[in-house]
This record gives C-alpha cells, sequence and structure tokens, in this order.
C-alpha cells in the first residue's frame, strides 16, 4: 500500500514542473490592463463567464501567479482574479458595466483591457467558451487491478480497486492534495530539488507494477532529492542568489584557546604532509585563524598554498582578508549579500566603506553581526561602519553599532573620533570638539582625522577656532597628498581659515575643494572684509554653485547695503514662489534699481507690512502718491501714510485726513470772505489772519 501512495504523489507532482503564468495590471485613464505573461499561452482563448470573463491558455500553463495584480490597480473595475479549479482558467469578476477586449502583445504575452460601457458591436470576446471536455471513460474492468494515476489526475473518477477487506468508500483526494502542498512547499523552500531527465508515464501504462520508478527507499528516490544543500536562514539576495550562511562567517568561532603566541603556533600546525603536499584543511583553518587575528595579509599568503583547491572558500577567504585590511576587493563574494540577513551583510557593507551604504541594506543583520564579532574586530573595523550609517541618515543603528564597541574595555584613538563624528551627528557639537581636541593633542597616526573633526564641530557650533589649528593642517596636508584624507584636509584648512579670520586664504585654495564653496560664503557672507568681499562677490555672481537661501539672503543683503543692487539680484537668482523672504529682497533690490513694476510683480500677494512699504515706495516711483498714502494706511501704517498724503498737494484731502500739524496749514488754502466792516477793521482782520497764518507756517516748519 505505502508503494502505492509514494507512487500516485510522484506522478501527481509533475504539474509543479508546468508553468505558472504570472498576472501583473496597470491602471490608465480610460481602462484598467491586465497582462499574462506565459512561454507557453498557446492558441489561447478569451470569452464571457458567469461573473465576469475567462482566459484559457495552452496546455502547459498549470497555474497563475495572481500575487502582484492588484499592486497597481484598484478594485473599482476588477473585483477578483482566481484559477477555477475545474477548467483551470484563469476568471475575473467585474464590478462595472464594463467590457473587455483581448489581443497578443507578442508570443508568450496576452494583454486584456477593460473598458467602461458596452462592448463593441460584434466583439468575438462577448460569448462563452467551450464548455471543458467531459471526463474519459473509465478503463475495462480487467485493467483495474490498481490506481489509474493519470485518470486521478485528468477527471478524479478513478475505478475502486479490488481491496481485499471491506472498508467502505475510502478517497484519496486529502492524502493527495495534502501532499502535493507539502511537495510544492519544500520546492520553494530548496529542501525539495526536482531531478531533470526522471522517467514519465506514458499513456496506458500506468499502473503500479509497470513504473520502474516506483519503490518504497531509505534514502533518495529517482525523480526527487531531498536535501538542504545550502543554508536557508539567510533566504536569497535581491537577484535571486543564495546568501552566504552564518556558518561560513563565524569569524569569533575561528579564534584558538590560549595566548596569542600559542594560538599562532597551533593555528599553523599541520598545514604540510608527506613529501611537503599542503594540506586544505589545515591551510583553510590558518587563514580562518589570521583573519580572525585580522591578520588578513597574512592569510592570503597561506590561501596561495591551496593551488586551485578548495576554490570557492579560498575566494571567501581570500575577499575576509582584503577587507579586514581595508583594501578594496574586487569580484567580490560579497557583492550583491548586503540585504541578506546573515553576516553577510555586515562583510558586504565592510567591503564597500570608501562608497555610500547601499538603500537596501539589511541594518538589523549588520549589527546583529557586528555585534558578535570579536572585540579587537570591532574596534578596528567599527568607526568607519558607524560613519557609513551616520551619512546614510541610519543614527538608530549607527547607536547600536556605537554602543558595541563603547562596550569594550579600553578605548583607542579611532573609537574616540567615531564617539567626536556620532556627537556631531546628534547635534553636540561642543562635545564632539572637545573629544577630537583630546585626540589631537595625544598626537599620533589619527592627527589629522581628529583636526578634520574639531573644525566641521567649530563651523557647525560657534564658529571659534584656536589660530594654531591651520598651522597643523598645512602639516598634515603635505603628508596627505594624494591620499584619500586629502580633501577632507582640505575642505577643513578652507574653513579654518575663514573661522580665523584668514578669508583670502580660503578663497584662494577654494578652487582646491570646491564643494566647499556654499559653507566658504555662509562664513565670507558675515566676516568678511568689505573689499574683500565685494571683489570676490562681483567675481563669482555670474557663475557659482547653488547656494543655501539664508546664505544668498545673507549676500543680497550685505550688498544692497553697500548700493549694488544689480550684484544683488544676480546673487539671488530666480526666486521661487514659496520664498517670500527672497521675494522682498529681490523687490527692493528691483526698487534700487527703479524698476518698480518688477518689484510689485515679485511682491504682488504678500501682505506683511514690509511688502507694503516696498508697495508704497513703487507707487511713489510711478508717481502715485494717494495709492502709496492708502497702501500704507491700510497696512496699518497710519503716520506714514498721512505724511505721504501731502505728497499729493490735494488739500482738501490734507485737510480732512493729512497729519495733524498739516491740518491748519491746508486750512490756509480755503477762501477767506471779507468782514463787511470798513477799511481799518478789515485791515486788522488780516493782520489777525497772517500773524495765525505764520504761527502755523512756523509750527509746521518746526515739527519737519
Amino acid at each position: 500500500m505505502l508503494a502505492r501512495l509514494v507512487a500516485l504523489f510522484l506522478v501527481l507532482a509533475g504539474p509543479l514542473w508546468a508553468e505558472t503564468a504570472r498576472v501583473t495590471g496597470g491602471e490608465h485613464a480610460d481602462f484598467t490592463r491586465l497582462v499574462v505573461e506565459a512561454k507557453g499561452s498557446g492558441d489561447w482563448r478569451f470569452g464571457r463567464s458567469a461573473d465576469g470573463y475567462e482566459l484559457a491558455l495552452g496546455p502547459e500553463v498549470t497555474g497563475y501567479d495572481v500575487t502582484a495584480a492588484f499592486e497597481k490597480i484598484p478594485r473599482d473595475r476588477i473585483t477578483a482574479l482566481w484559477r477555477d479549479p475545474e477548467s483551470g482558467r484563469l476568471r475575473f469578476a467585474l464590478a462595472c458595466a464594463c467590457h473587455a477586449l483581448a489581443f497578443e502583445f507578442r508570443p508568450g504575452i496576452v494583454v486584456i483591457d477593460i473598458r467602461s460601457g458596452p462592448p463593441p458591436e460584434g466583439s468575438g470576446f462577448e460569448t462563452a467558451l467551450d464548455e471543458p471536455a467531459e471526463p474519459a471513460a473509465a478503463p475495462p474492468a480487467e485493467s483495474a487491478a490498481g490506481y489509474d494515476w493519470l485518470a486521478i489526475a485528468r477527471d478524479k473518477s478513478p475505478p475502486d480497486p479490488a481491496l481485499p477487506l471491506p472498508t467502505g468508500e475510502v478517497s484519496l483526494d486529502p492524502l493527495r492534495d495534502a501532499l502535493l502542498a507539502q511537495i510544492g512547499r519544500g520546492v520553494a523552500e530548496g529542501v525539495v530539488e526536482v531531478a531533470e531527465g526522471g522517467p514519465a508515464p506514458e499513456a496506458g501504462a500506468n499502473r503500479v507494477d509497470d513504473g520502474p520508478w516506483s519503490r518504497v527507499s531509505v534514502g533518495e528516490m529517482p525523480g526527487l532529492k531531498a536535501g538542504a544543500d545550502r543554508d536557508l536562514a539567510g533566504g536569497l539576495t535581491a537577484a535571486g542568489q543564495s546568501c552566504i550562511s552564518d556558518k561560513q562567517l563565524d569569524i569569533a568561532g575561528w579564534g584558538l584557546p590560549g595566548p596569542i603566541p600559542a594560538q599562532i603556533g597551533l593555528g599553523r600546525s599541520g598545514m604540510l604532509g608527506e613529501f611537503d603536499a599542503p594540506v586544505p584543511e589545515a591551510i583553510l583553518r590558518a587563514a580562518r585563524f589570521h583573519i580572525h587575528l585580522g591578520f588578513g595579509a597574512e592569510a592570503r599568503q597561506y590561501l596561495a598554498l591551496l593551488d586551485g583547491a578548495e576554490a570557492d572558500q579560498a575566494a571567501l577567504l581570500s575577499a575576509l582578508s582584503r577587507i579586514v585590511d581595508e583594501e578594496p576587493v574586487e569580484d567580490s563574494p560579497f557583492d550583491g549579500q548586503e540585504s541578506c540577513d546573515t553576516a553577510a551583510a555586515l562583510w558586504a557593507t565592510l567591503a564597500r566603506r570608501d562608497r555610500p551604504l547601499l538603500p537596501r541594506t539589511n541594518a538589523d543583520a549588520v549589527a546583529r553581526s557586528f555585534s558578535a564579532l570579536p572585540p579587537h574586530l570591532r574596534r578596528y573595523l567599527g568607526p568607519p561602519l558607524v560613519d557609513a550609517f551616520l551619512q546614510a541618515g541610519d543614527e538608530p543603528t549607527a547607536r547600536i553599532l556605537r554602543d558595541a564597541i563603547l562596550r569594550l574595555p579600553a578605548d583607542s584613538p579611532e573609537v574616540a573620533l567615531m564617539e567626536a563624528r556620532y556627537r556631531l551627528a546628534e547635534g553636540q557639537q561642543a562635545e564632539a570638539g572637545e573629544i577630537a581636541a583630546g585626540v589631537m593633542a595625544e598626537g599620533g597616526a589619527s592627527g589629522p582625522e581628529a583636526v578634520v573633526v574639531l573644525v566641521e564641530a567649530a563651523f557647525r557650533g560657534a564658529r571659534v577656532l584656536d589660530p594654531k589649528v591651520p598651522l597643523a593642517l598645512d602639516a598634515f596636508l603635505q603628508d596627505a597628498k594624494g591620499t584619500a584624507l586629502e580633501p577632507r584636509l582640505l575642505r577643513a584648512r578652507v574653513l579654518a581659515a575663514a573661522m580665523t579670520s584668514d578669508h583670502a586664504t580660503a578663497f584662494a585654495l577654494l578652487n582646491r575643494t570646491p564643494e566647499t564653496f556654499a559653507d566658504l560664503w555662509s562664513l565670507a557672507a558675515e566676516a568678511a572684509s568689505d573689499d574683500l568681499f565685494l571683489d570676490r562677490a562681483a567675481r563669482q555672481a555670474a557663475s557659482h554653485p547653488p547656494l543655501a537661501p539664508a546664505t544668498a539672503r545673507r549676500i543680497a543683503e550685505r550688498l544692497l547695503a553697500l548700493g549694488f543692487p544689480d550684484l544683488a539680484l544676480r546673487w539671488i537668482g530666480s526666486v521661487g514662489e514659496g520664498d517670500r523672504d527672497l521675494r522682498l529682497l529681490a523687490a527692493e533690490a528691483h526698487l534700487a534699481l527703479r524698476d518698480a513694476p518688477a518689484a510689485l510683480a515679485l511682491l504682488e500677494g504678500d501682505d506683511r507690512p514690509e511688502a507694503a512699504r516696498l508697495r508704497a515706495a513703487a507707487a511713489v516711483q510711478l508717481g502715485d502718491a494717494k495709492a502709496a498714502a492708502e497702501t500704507l494706511i491700510a497696512a496699518g501704517a497710519a503716520e506714514e501714510g498721512q505724511r505721504l498724503l501731502t505728497w499729493t498737494q490735494d488739500w482738501p484731502l490734507v485737510g480732512a485726513e493729512g497729519p495733524e500739524n498739516w491740518r491748519a496749514a491746508a486750512a490756509l488754502l480755503e477762501p477767506i470772505e471779507a468782514p463787511a466792516a470798513g477799511p481799518l477793521a478789515r485791515g486788522a482782520a488780516l493782520a489777525e489772519e497772517s500773524a495765525a497764518a505764520r504761527a502755523v507756517l512756523e509750527a509746521l516748519l518746526q515739527a519737519r
């Protein structure tokens, strides 16, 4: 009985090797599109079903992958997609008054468009497909001594076998379904592999006794290979390659007991056998041990003895040896492994220490694997790793890595500088500067890195620096020519010169580090002398890299104050709708150039008091003092607006709404009726009026 069951799931596992069509979707303005990709689409058919439409592909297609079908489309036209278990066709239900059109884009790709409204007249896709074929007739009774496996797979109606004991009605469907599900899962996870070229049953030769592949055995069986020849713990990379397992990268376990000198002797033992023949396993053990110690060059010397043996392991260990020596690794086995959930993610990241962190890097795996490294490797490899995550903006992972280093009993200059850079990223400039200054005071090989951090901390903080720092940078630059450290030292030298008021030197060095342009101008806009500021601003106004809005605004303000509105406009450049401060400054520059229309265009929609004053100034330039006064009065600047009313020389208006001291003066221009008395009385009245007018004018002159 067991042999029959084994033969059953072997034959029925055949559909797992057939093709599964991939279904994807896309949404357009007027229609929803489904794309069905399958090499075995064959003579496909498409037509109506009871609840929508259905698609029939060639017999090679036995399944449909619809996991990505609804990623880019809503469910307002198509509500569901599924494979009909009876017919094997792809069916989908509609939720609208829609019709579908299908066409073959190219062999192997069928495209289905679902559009709103009735179908076009004469559409061939509105008729139902042919009904599935009737189940095949049962084989003759004389051939039914065993289970008809093909009949089970085809029409689920095999004849009952002749059982020795009456057991009632027996169905093997649940067992078959469970076996197929488990075998399919095993194939997907890699613990079951499908052998190529296995025998297949022929039509009419499907009895158990006729199948040479049907047997019960301990171990592998023809057509199937069960096993786990790769570690599935880390899964696959983004490109579908197997991740290097943690077992292959257990560097903490590559050490040996005892003091280091004794370990070295033990690690090198047994590498040569009889007649000085290399012993591959001993050589690999020695290479692993030296990588554990951080001696990459020595490990590569031992690997050179293998002479082509154990090539895969040798390539992996060679890459590790170069990584611990901080050397570039060409064609690394860790390429693409940064997304793995094993220690491979850590070594893939370390192999790229001179390049930005990749977005798909598995930060959790990196942090977990780093914490498992031996202490000396954590202290040595950790600082650049922390810097990489800080530059990528992943501060939580950087903090985990940093804590794993700070837990170690003794600090080193590299660890101290790592802490300083971490404090700098956290916005603690003063603390970062103190740590860097301490490392610099100790001297040693970490001095150049320390002074770079010190200058950066000062630049992001109080922008005050010891005048001796530029001299130290000059010395470090002499030793760092042509190295990877030179660009960072040049940037630090430019910023240090500007922060110690030596702006001429800073600008002279700027052409060697153009990426420091914006930061230098953020310093020079505030503190450079007028002569140097104007000279450099005029030279670089025509062409310069983009600046932060705050820096551009400060340069333009200073140029306006010095009387150069045209230069200010060139530094401001094009002004966006959202930056109201720059638009205000540009309007002020246009007014200084007597370009009132341009200023009014920039001030449109700005209701701030500063904008109102500039609009009033523009109106005055255009000769409309009354509009300028009304603008100021409406903006709440009543005193300034009333003063502008006097420029209109509309004395009745000035007398009614002008300043208090101008109202009496405006009244002097009103006609005076002569008194009816005699000449003497009229003369006396005229003298009184003249005295009153004189007093009003004297008060007005004194007020101005």
